[in-house]
């Protein structure tokens, strides 16, 4: 039998039009993209296909698109092709859209969620100052996370796999860690197109107003078991969904940790949520024994 997680991107992977051949094939994502138009009170399909990549880029736009994409995508994948998932993970922002997949977030609901969510990082970053996100390959995740300890203006955000860690901070800081790594590794790096210095300590002024805004969504018990970016716990419990969800805000997501869980939990088979491409790559360098199904058109649904 076959074990399967489905797996939901974060920000960095957005594109314009992404998601439309879905849109465009299967009436059950065209309903879903209404009802969480209606629950935005913004046209959905116009975010997601006709936004430019800058539009598309902004925190409080990138957010919603890619929840209601991957809500509307993973509800039509188990009704059209009677297959769910065993288990379900999401990167970053994705963890509320893998959420959403198991029955513990209304996607009417997680949608205002994460746009005011995206608000409140972009508002935080500005109080700051101007914030970015570099990728650090070839090098030992230890060594990265040394090069940023005892600093309060960068941390690691981001453990993708055992050769790509992303620091997270003010420019400045992020350059001294950059120049540090150079000198000292055959470190290489690559900028990422995001907006702010997600999961840093330079967002820690967000963390009450976020925790507000998920004070007023209801969370149910996990119909499938959820796999935390946050501390790679598998979990079903509400109170979990909140404390991890919040721990977001500031800590790394440790999205190493989470496949090496579902791998020990033997899952065999990883349906990524479009658009998937990157999220399928880190999965394939860290458990490439199992298949990975990336949901880029309504045909790969058939390969489930």
């Amino acid at each position: 039998m076959t074990t399967t997680a489905f797996l939901f991107p974060g920000q960095g992977s957005q594109k314009p039009g992404m998601g439309e051949v879905f849109y465009d094939a299967w009436p059950e994502v065209r309903a879903r993209f209404d009802a969480l138009s209606d629950a935005l009170g913004e046209d959905l399909a116009d975010l997601c296909f006709e936004a430019d990549a800058a539009t598309l880029q902004r925190t409080r736009n990138t957010q919603p698109a890619l929840f209601g994409l991957g809500a509307a995508v993973s509800d039509a994948v188990v009704q059209r092709r009677d297959v769910s998932p065993d288990y379900v993970a999401g990167h970053s922002l994705g963890h509320f859209t893998a959420l959403s997949a198991a029955s513990a977030l209304d996607p009417s609901e997680g949608i205002g969620l994460v746009r005011r969510r995206g608000e409140l990082l972009s508002e935080a970053g500005e109080r700051a100052g101007p914030g970015t996100m570099l990728a650090v390959l070839l090098v030992d995740p230890d060594t990265v996370a040394a090069a940023c300890e005892g600093r309060d203006d960068v941390g690691v955000g981001l453990y993708n796999g055992p050769r790509q860690t992303v620091v997270s901070g003010t420019e400045a800081g992020v350059a001294a860690v950059r120049e540090e790594l150079a000198e000292e590794s055959r470190a290489r790096f690559r900028e990422l197109d995001v907006s702010a210095a997600f999961h840093s300590p330079v967002m820690a002024s967000a963390l009450p107003a976020v925790e507000r805004e998920m004070d007023a969504v209801d969370f149910d018990p996990a119909e499938v078991p959820v796999v935390s970016d946050a501390s790679c716990r598998c979990y079903t419990s509400p109170s979990v969904a909140h404390e991890d969800l919040a721990a977001q805000v500031t800590a790394a997501v440790d999205w190493h940790g989470v496949v090496e869980v579902l791998a020990d939990r033997g899952v065999d088979r990883y349906v990524v949520s479009p658009p998937g491409g990157t999220l399928a790559g880190f999965v394939e360098r860290i458990h490439p024994e199992a298949e990975t199904v990336v949901l880029d058109a309504p045909a790969d649904a058939a390969r489930l």
